[in-house]
């Protein structure tokens, strides 16, 4: 039978040596003591087992949930019932991983201060209750409330008299408003007051590129996924559909 020591135990599962010691004082290893130098001595079972901790830490179960598990003939009810919080966190990396795409896709190649002219698909936008827009702003805390996240975007739209009317995102069928699917002229500012992104709203609407635009309906709002691309910059994007 091979024998193989904490060292080398480490070693084979690529964990630091204090760890090994850890779960032999937790009792999880029993390792047997060589008589003639007193070092642990390590089998091919407990090979089996720590492969078994391992497995067993990184699903998320704490060392005495363990403990409590190997004193059973069988773990496989604690990993069926394990199933559904895999689940939850393989679907909160895919969201993380979806807002990673964001950020890059948004960053990417955008330009500040100068127009872009961009394709967009539909956008349904349901219109939000005047009790969360407050002072020109929405209500973060009370849109919440309504089931909006901190990563939705909210749309603010001034018609040809320049009158707000404030919009999330919504499903189809549900929707109040829509921005059609077709090129539009953008340009991304940095916000800075709300005095400093008033006077570059009125510089886009004056800019001779937008001469072929269909109105004067200006689309605002902050381009959370490029902000975050940025180290400190709260980007905010003006579009006109051509």
């Amino acid at each position: 039978m091979v024998e193989i020591s904490s060292g080398q135990l480490a070693k084979l599962f690529d964990l630091p040596k204090p760890t090994i010691r850890h779960y032999v004082d937790e009792g999880l290893l029993t390792p047997k003591i060589n008589e003639t130098n007193g070092y642990q001595q390590f089998v091919e079972r407990d090979i089996y087992k720590l492969y078994q901790i391992v497995f067993l830490r990184n699903i998320g179960f704490s060392i005495e949930a363990i403990k409590d598990m190997l004193k059973s003939d069988s773990v496989l009810p604690e990993l069926k019932g394990s199933i559904a919080s895999i689940d939850d966190e393989i679907n909160k990396l895919k969201a993380i991983k979806n807002t990673v795409v964001a950020i890059i896709e948004e960053t990417d190649d955008i330009k500040l201060n100068e127009i872009q002219f961009i394709e967009k698909e539909n956008r349904m936008l349901q219109k939000l209750p005047q009790t969360i827009v407050k002072k020109g702003a929405v209500d973060l805390l009370e849109a919440y409330e309504l089931g909006y996240s901190h990563l939705d975007t909210f749309f603010f739209i001034l018609d040809d008299n320049l009158i707000e009317t404030v919009y999330g995102l919504s499903q189809k069928g549900s929707e109040d408003k829509v921005l059609p699917k077709g090129i539009y002229a953008c340009k991304n500012v940095e916000y800075l007051n709300d005095t400093q992104l008033e006077k570059e709203i009125a510089s886009f609407l004056q800019d001779p590129l937008l001469e072929i635009s269909k109105g004067n309906e200006i689309v605002i709002y902050e381009n959370i996924y490029a902000s975050l691309g940025f180290s400190d910059k709260q980007l905010v994007t003006l579009e006109v559909a051509l």
